[in-house]
């Protein structure tokens, strides 16, 4: 066998990590034939398995890949722990019948991967022993899993044969004499097993399995001391194979007589499926299946029974599939031989597999241990051997299983489930949002309500519909209690939408009659590529050969490629970068890899990328820094600091404090406890806590606020209306607050407040009563009226629909109702002139910490302290509420894309892109989108027919976004200050594409104004430092490129077959190849004052150039005819500065901070283009308007800064 030796070449991802043939050692054989040869004996006792002979890549000598031209030697080298085994072929002795000279050859070392344990694996892979058979008997395949001490799994696949006893005189003697064996057996007729392992990182087990299969028909035909031979030839062969990437793209190779497929995995979080799903349901019944899933969940001690060794591991791996995405983390051994039984009684949760043989053993020596983390311990249950419809072999499961029909062992079992490592790993993927297969599955299957729920963030408590829904299920009660007590688990929000058009384009009825049909889409079938064939792996000219051919294919299959299929062009990418890196051509594998890193970032094998150039010599460093390309990746690889650290995948328990806190400790207690997260909401409540002491709040006071908002909550999921009272509700309403049973002018009963309403739930007979919606409201007075000789607070409330005023004596709970009515009176009004439903939100956060204070206090000074949160009441009583007419008229909504965050966060750019039905798309995939671009590169995508989120914050790198567009219809490109163009998809809603070839901040990118909506094949991007690149849509490569005398880029726009850029000093109207026709220079205009121009836009109607100058308050307007000419000015009143500035239709809308009452406002004016006139002046925002969209001209966005964080959108007629 050829010296293994770290310098060598290695494939990156390629299948196989080892080979061995395994079996009874010499010494044991000649013994046992001599035993054998006695008559009378029929039974032969087992074996001690060893290993034979090892195969490690790479198979080619140092000296033949220097000879073929590789370069990368040190690419090939990992460091991976690894131990030298030593082989010595025995010496040789001359048998009865044999002559003939003998060599002895030399000892070979071999590294063998981390992770491999070669005493352990004689064992695994003969887990019942050496047996010998006096007949032959058929080739068995088992599968194996070996874990490393880091828990990196690596796969095993075991063949064994059997081969006739009589002709091991012949194994490694170092003669050539050979007799038949099968038909002359001798008469002993023993025959003994030998073994075939083949390890790999990854779990192809049907893959392997054929391709062992198709080995053993090639040995049964060799003689036995030339079976290293082929072996070795086959792991040379398997060496040379790359594992495919994740994606719709699978590897097919010809391993004669079969074809073997190689399927890759669906995305590069999502396991390799390479084995049959459905084996668990022919072994066992469905409920049995149930409950092994349940042993799963709850991470039990499990033992797979069976009298198939190629069962235990299957049948394993098949349950791992159905736990996707929870993971299983604990020791997984799927195959215990019988040296191994000891394993079972291991303390901790494992997952381990015998044979049945040995169930009775393992059932009586494996008492399980009590439960660590349950506070009950449930009964125990075992699986009897049991077969399903049509088992393939008998299988059986030893757990400790709750008994599900017993309803205090469920609660138990469901306490287990929270409380597990696989669980908390999954926890902490939900709360930091991440979009995984899961969340993306949550997404395609969100009802309408669900994401309502999501849009807004209020405190949790059941809607009218969910509590009718669970009026007929006793079972939920324990459920609910016990995770409304887990905090920060979800964030419920109330749903209250002010009443909206369905959608914001034309929609043609007629053609969409049958759109509530659920479409019947058949899956696409995955593509294939055929490997070209290896017909001899262990000549390096021959590989060469191997790897050239590959080369051309795949150059072949990409020029066949339809331009728009990026998705197999990526796959093809990284299998040539492979290639290209085995053949030493490293600067064409780091430019297949830079077009990787454009086309979809998420299989960019990164690490591998930085081996390759760190494995660089000078030379070839510096000519790959010559390339603009490959050295932007470069310093995207090596010299910008990555989010190396992997993300904390255990979710801590929240934890009281047991310390004084200040206000920021304070903050991030009660952030961290999932009561609430805006700061200044915290900071509100920090006062009101505080009042008449020290700003610190101690331990036991923060305990006893807790305490009292957890058991508030818990009590609002109890809240059961009766039918007649529910009738008179909103689906979507909930009850916030109950009072207790007082008398009022209406009858005596409970006060119940929603998000809409005050109404009464009278005693006795349950009755609904209705007081008030907060809308009809015109006071609130708390009073008190004589009864008897004693004064009773009361509560009175005047409607303007109704003469009588509402009276209530509510007693002690007086002074607290009257301050939270107050301040949902004032949130709703709030809501209604601002068009912004997150006021009542906010409201309803106000007033339950109103309720949590005063419970927590109980002092005399407990509602003044609550007062603190009465920060709308205070609002409507300081400044005035209402806002200018035309503003109320203009305005139609406000939607927050920072709720649920710390802090507002800035709108940096909007989007809308019009929807389209597509039949192979969901219904709400077709509605149109609203793209909004915030602080740090987070994008969150709202559904523009009814506002609603439908898509969470997703990130576009880390600066801020400058500009996006879209650029068909299934493509919305952003700019970033990072100088990348990042693309996403809009179906999977995620960023896997980048252009990296401006060298500056991408400014602005537009497409033809035809193009909009219908499929565009070129885009224009710019960038700061006056690069001007025209792209291919389909090809993501640039056409044409021009530069910018001047720097200062900051827009473009296209109009008459020109380009006209927009710089600090002057507007230049050029050619689409870069030549200048004319340009407007700022100086020539402005010689009395320093300016620059900071935005323009183009009226080919009108034929008019508008444009914004720093520090002015005027829009000047020049004449396309003739730039020369002095401009037309129109003066904003009260305008501060323009920030952005769009046309819609025949006006022109410009944003700006300005002032309104002497206050700093964002505003926006809105001018007549042909009378040249402000029509409207809009108070926008708290804020600046940062940014201005159009929605088809019907309706206009604009965004704040992040003083406010909003998006308001206007009425465009």
């Amino acid at each position: 066998m050829a010296e293994a030796a770290s310098q060598h070449l290695s494939l990156p991802s390629r299948l196989l990590e080892l080979c061995a043939l395994l079996g009874a050692p010499r010494d044991s054989l000649r013994g046992l034939e001599q035993v054998a040869q006695k008559k009378g004996v029929k039974h032969l006792s087992a074996l001690d398995p060893e290993v034979l002979s090892i195969f490690v890549p790479p198979f080619i000598s140092k000296g033949d890949s220097q000879m073929a031209g590789a370069n990368c030697g040190t690419l090939g080298k990992t460091r991976r722990r690894s131990f030298r085994k030593k082989r010595e072929r025995p010496r040789p002795e001359q048998w009865k019948g044999l002559s003939g000279p003998s060599r002895v050859p030399e000892p070979e070392d071999v590294t063998v991967p981390g992770g491999v344990d070669l005493l352990a694996l004689p064992q695994l892979c003969f887990p019942g022993g050496v047996c010998v058979a006096t007949e032959p008997k058929e080739d068995r395949i088992h599968f194996l899993v070996l874990t490393d001490v880091c828990g990196t799994r690596t796969y095993g696949v075991v063949a064994q044969y059997y081969r006739p006893l009589h002709d091991e005189y012949c194994f490694y003697n170092g003669t050539t004499h050979w007799e038949p064996s099968w038909p002359a057996v001798g008469a002993a007729g023993c025959f003994v097993p030998y073994a075939v392992c083949v390890v790999s990182r990854f779990p192809y087990y049907n893959s392997l399995k054929d391709c062992l299969s198709c080995l053993l028909a090639n040995l049964k035909l060799c003689k036995d001391f030339e079976v290293d031979s082929p072996i070795k030839d086959f792991a040379a062969k398997l060496s040379l194979i790359p594992s495919p990437p994740p994606g719709p793209l699978h590897l097919v190779f010809h391993m004669k007589p079969l074809q073997i497929v190689f399927p890759a995995r669906a995305d590069p979080e999502s396991p390799i499926l390479d084995l049959d799903l459905h084996l668990p349901l022919l072994c066992f019944r469905p409920e049995k299946v149930l409950q092994v899933l349940t042993c799963f969940l709850t991470e039990q001690r499990i033992v797979f029974f069976s009298s198939d060794w190629a069962l235990l591991t299957l049948v394993a791996e098949c349950f791992m599939a159905y736990l996707y995405p929870l993971q299983w983390q604990h020791p997984f051994v799927p195959i215990l031989s019988d040296q191994m039984l000891d394993f079972v009684m291991a303390p901790t949760s494992f997952l381990m597999g015998c044979h049945l043989d040995h169930f009775e053993e393992v059932s009586k020596g494996a008492e399980p241990p009590a439960p660590p983390r349950a506070a009950c311990r449930p009964p125990p249950l075992q699986h009897r051997p049991e077969r399903g419809p049509s088992p393939p072999a008998g299988l059986a499961a030893e757990t400790q299983l709750p008994d599900t029909a017993d309803h205090p062992a469920a609660a138990c079992e469901h306490l287990q489930v929270l409380d597990t490592y696989m669980f908390h790993s999954f926890l902490k993927a939900r709360l930091n949002r991440r979009m995984d297969a899961f969340a993306q599955m949550d997404l395609d299957t969100q009802s309408e309500e669900d994401r309502i729920n999501g849009t807004l963030v209020s405190p949790r408590r059941p809607t009218v519909e969910k509590i009718a829904s669970r009026k007929s299920s006793h079972l939920q009660v324990t459920h609910r209690r016990m995770v409304v007590s887990m905090p920060n688990l979800q964030d419920i929000a109330m749903p209250e939408l002010a009443p909206r058009n369905s959608s914001l384009r034309l929609t043609d009825t007629a053609g969409c009659a049958g759109s509530s049909a659920v479409l019947n889409v058949t899956p696409k079938s995955p593509y294939t590529f055929k490997i070209p064939e290896i017909h001899f792996p262990l000549a390096s000219e021959c590989v060469q050969r191997y790897y050239a051919d590959f080369v051309t294919l795949l150059s072949k299959a990409m020029d066949f490629l339809a331009p728009d299929n990026s998705l197999l062009l990526a796959r093809y990418f990284y299998l040539r970068g492979l290639v290209h890196l085995m053949q030493g051509q490293l600067l064409s594998a780091l430019l297949d890899f830079q077009n990787l890193y454009k086309t979809d970032i998420r299989i960019f094998p990164a690490d591998l990328v930085k081996r390759t150039v760190e494995s660089m010599s000078a030379p070839e460093r510096a000519q790959a820094e010559r390339a603009p390309e490959l050295m932007r990746l470069i310093s995207e690889i090596l010299d910008k600091p990555h989010e190396a650290s992997k993300l904390d995948d255990h979710v801590k328990n929240f934890e009281l404090p047991k310390e004084y806190m200040q206000l920021d400790d304070f903050m991030k207690r009660v952030q961290e406890s999932g009561i609430v997260k805006d700061a200044s909401t915290i900071q509100r409540l920090f006062e009101a806590l505080t009042v008449g002491q020290q700003k610190q709040i101690d331990p036991e006071t923060f305990k006893d606020f807790y305490n009292c908002w957890k058991e508030t909550e818990a009590e609002a999921q109890e809240v059961s209306l009766p039918w007649l009272v529910m009738e008179h509700l909103d689906k979507n309403e909930c009850v916030y607050k109950l009072s207790s049973s007082v008398r009022t002018n209406l009858g005596v009963g409970k006060i119940a407040m929603t998000q809409k309403r005050l109404f009464l739930l009278t005693e006795g007979r349950p009755g609904y009563v209705e007081i008030s919606t907060f809308r009809n409201i015109e006071e609130v007075r708390s009073t008190s009226t004589a009864f008897l000789l004693r004064r009773i607070p009361a509560l009175k409330i005047k409607v303007a629909s109704k003469k009588e005023v509402f009276e209530a004596n509510l007693k002690t709970e007086c002074d607290l109702w009257h301050l939270m009515v107050k301040e949902m009176w004032a949130g709703k009004k709030l809501a209604d002139d601002h068009k912004d439903p997150q006021y009542i939100q906010q409201a309803l956060t106000h007033v339950l910490l109103m309720d949590a204070v005063v419970g927590t206090l109980q002092s005399p000074g407990a509602i003044y302290a609550a007062s603190k949160l009465s920060y709308f009441d205070k609002m409507r009583k300081e400044v005035p509420m209402a806002l200018p007419k035309t503003t109320v008229e203009t305005l139609k909504h406000k939607i927050n894309p920072s709720a649920g965050e710390m802090f507002p966060q800035a709108v940096d750019a909007l989007l809308y892109t019009p929807g389209h039905l597509d039949p192979a798309e969901k219904v709400e995939d077709a509605h149109p989108k609203l793209w909004c671009a915030l602080s740090d590169g987070k994008v969150t995508v709202f559904d523009a027919s009814s506002w609603t989120i439908h898509q969470h914050s997703f990130k576009v790198g880390t600066a801020k976004v400058n500009c996006m567009v879209m650029a068909d219809q299934n493509q919305v490109w952003v700019g970033s200050e990072d100088s990348v163009i990042y693309i996403i998809n809009v179906h999977s809603m995620s960023c896997n594409k980048q252009l990296t070839d401006h060298c500056s901040s991408v400014t602005d990118l537009i497409v033809q104004d035809g193009q909009r909506v219908a499929r565009c094949s070129e885009v224009y991007s710019c960038s700061m430092d006056g690069t001007v690149l025209a792209w291919n849509v389909s090809t993501l490569q640039v056409t044409s490129r021009f530069q910018l005398s001047s720097g200062g880029l900051t827009s473009i726009r296209l109009h008459g077959g020109c380009l006209w850029c927009c710089t600090g000093n002057s507007i230049m109207v050029m050619t689409t190849n870069g030549f200048l026709c004319q340009e407007l220079k700022i100086e020539e205009h402005f010689k009395d004052i320093s300016t620059s121009f900071l935005a323009f836009q183009l009226l080919p109607e009108q034929e008019q150039l508008w444009a914004a100058c720093a520090g002015c308050s005027e829009v000047y307007i020049w004449s396309l005819k003739d730039l020369a000419q002095p401009p037309q000015r129109v003066p904003l009143k009260d305008c501060s500065e323009i920030i952005c500035m769009i046309r819609v239709k025949k006006q022109v809308w410009v944003g700006s901070r300005g002032l309104w009452q002497g206050t700093p406002r964002g505003k926006i004016y809105v001018i007549d283009a042909e009378r040249k006139t402000v029509e409207k002046e809009l108070v926008a925002h708290t804020d600046t308007v940062r940014t201005l969209c159009s929605a088809e001209d019907r309706y206009v966005l604009s965004g704040s800064g992040r003083e406010e964080g909003k998006i308001a959108i206007w009425k465009g007629e």
